[in-house]
């Protein structure tokens, strides 16, 4: 059981990435939808094995050690996080189903699932992470998918001027959350 919430966070970064790495496949539209899709469908089914599997549980290992700094990359789940891994795949696995009808016929297809799958990780990243830190990293993500989800139509000057903002405005959260993770 304790490997399934690592499977949870991988499944949607495997999928942006194998979607980045067939993007010149002759079948890369369905491909890519297939695998953005059927990794936050799995990672819904699993988040549900999991809510029978009990809360209270925690896995880590060490990140980083630096002297008498250790970091540890890992995952918590609690009646907080459980929850929330629901909002964030099943609200994800209907962004990603509507998506498909929506972006169909789209050149970008390829590039908008990536970027949907990414977003989707790092959500998923943010809502298990065991510590500040490692919130930190999978906030920073979410800041770059959003500013390419946000961006995605760049040729559009409204859309890459909302992309901007949005990069700009996740900079000032971007420092208050550094600074309230130093004052901790």
């Amino acid at each position: 059981m304790d490997v399934i919430p690592w499977i949870i966070l991988l499944l949607p970064l495997l999928a942006a990435f194998g979607i980045t790495c067939t993007a010149l496949a002759p079948a890369r539209n369905a491909l890519a939808a297939r695998l953005s899709v059927g990794a936050v469908a799995a990672a819904f089914v699993l988040t549900w094995i999991l809510r029978w599997a009990g809360l209270d549980r925690e896995a880590s290992f060490v990140w980083l050690q630096v002297g008498g700094l250790t970091v540890e990359f890992g995952w918590r789940l609690d009646a907080l996080s459980l929850p929330m891994l629901f909002v964030v795949t099943g609200v994800g696995g209907l962004i990603h189903v509507y998506s498909l009808g929506y972006m169909e016929g789209d050149r970008g297809y390829g590039r908008y699932f990536a970027g949907l799958s990414l977003f989707t990780a790092a959500m998923v990243g943010i809502v298990l992470s065991v510590n500040l830190l490692q919130m930190f990293v999978f906030w920073e993500l979410v800041g770059v998918s959003s500013y390419l989800l946000i961006g995605f139509w760049h040729e559009r000057p409204a859309a890459a001027e909302a992309s901007k903002k949005a990069f700009l405005t996740n900079r000032i959260g971007d420092f208050g959350f550094l600074l309230g993770i130093l004052l901790v």
